[in-house]
């Protein structure tokens, strides 16, 4: 099935919007995702719909999103939601009677994944800014079931384990590694469900629960979660390149599994030094951004009440309010001048204008 025209323009536009967003965005091993045939991605999820959007646009499959049904509120949001490859699902908190919808839900991705598409979830359920994979929910392995089984196991599904590493939740000019793991081939589950289904889900999603874990960070319940963090993140033996930094953080954690107590180990204070120049810089490189920081600012500080969409929102007023405000000032410029060539040459310096502040703030 071809995605809509307004998809695949937009998964352009999110990719190249990310080179601005972020410091670095970088992909490993998306050669594990199949080409052709049915596929889960099965995401840990930690950053609102940001996990969503950067798995999306880091392949070359087209996933459908399994997305909370209180945003399908009336038709005009089902129809761009849809164009949007979008799925209503209902939760206990939307009651009883609503519920009951999902087996529509079901059937719909029950007919995609029969038709080679790929279906996008989080199978922790719920998202929390922590580097730590909650225990996985038995929804994914149901569904996958429900396929293979009505398939005679010959559908060809996978599902895929994707581990999102992100330096900071909350900030831009951040750092974020997408791993693709090895496929799980569902039909290897075949004679464990013929035999006994429930011991095949729990099999399955105790296979897939480590296959997502291998792939990010993870911070034990049982260890101080701030502390560790920190002694991470304040390590000046960890590397600059993110597939290194990912190995070694998650060896890092298991050398302080081993420490008797963590809260006694001391992390090194990071030091900011002041550069008159660099400041100096930073000032008129800053300017021609305001309207737009101040926008996302002034949004998140109104809207948001759970700080896990703060990224998400910054991302977005970026992504739609950015073209926007850049065109005005560039039109303004020419306008009040008269000189066109000033507002081509602002236009230009608005992207290294831009990273260079990001730099600075984040220093």
């Amino acid at each position: 099935m071809r995605p809509s025209l307004l998809y695949r323009w937009l998964k352009i536009y999110v990719r190249l919007a990310f080179a601005a967003y972020y410091r670095r965005y970088r992909v490993q091993n998306v050669q594990n995702v199949p080409v052709t045939g049915p596929v889960i991605f099965a995401i840990n999820h930690q950053n609102a719909f940001m996990d969503a959007l950067v798995v999306a646009v880091s392949s070359g499959r087209n996933p459908w999103f399994i997305t909370r049904a209180s945003v399908f509120s009336n038709a005009t949001a089902r129809y761009w939601l849809g164009l949007l490859q979008m799925l209503p699902i209902y939760r206990f908190r939307d009651g009883h009677a609503n519920m009951k919808k999902n087996d529509e839900a079901m059937e719909s991705v029950r007919r995609l994944l029969q038709q080679d598409e790929t279906i996008l979830i989080f199978p922790e359920g719920n998202h929390d800014r922590h580097w730590a994979l909650r225990p996985l929910q038995k929804g994914i392995a149901r569904m996958a079931f429900d396929l293979e089984s009505g398939e005679g196991f010959q559908s060809g599904l996978h599902i895929v384990p994707v581990g999102l590493q992100y330096e900071n939740h909350l900030k831009s000019y951040s750092d974020v590694l997408i791993s693709f793991g090895a496929p799980i081939a569902v039909s290897n589950y075949r004679e464990i469900y013929e035999t006994n289904p429930a011991q095949a889900i729990n099999r399955l999603i105790a296979d897939l629960a480590p296959a997502i874990r291998s792939l990010m960070v993870h911070i034990p319940e049982n260890m101080p979660y701030d502390k560790v963090a920190e002694l991470i993140q304040s390590d000046e033996a960890r590397p600059a390149a993110l597939v290194d930094r990912l190995q070694h953080d998650q060896q890092m954690v298991e050398r302080l599994q081993a420490v008797e107590s963590i809260a006694d180990t001391a992390a090194p204070k990071r030091k900011r030094r002041f550069c008159l120049l660099a400041w100096l810089l930073f000032i008129p490189s800053v300017i021609p951004h305001l309207p737009l920081l101040g926008l996302a600012r002034m949004i998140v500080r109104k809207a948001v009440r759970d700080d896990h969409w703060t990224s998400s929102i910054n991302f977005a007023t970026l992504l739609l309010a950015g073209p926007m405000i850049y065109l005005a000032e560039v039109l303004v410029l020419g306008f009040a001048t008269g000189q066109w060539y000033l507002g081509i040459l602002y236009a230009l310096l608005l992207w290294p204008t831009g990273r260079y502040s990001l730099w600075y703030r984040a220093a």
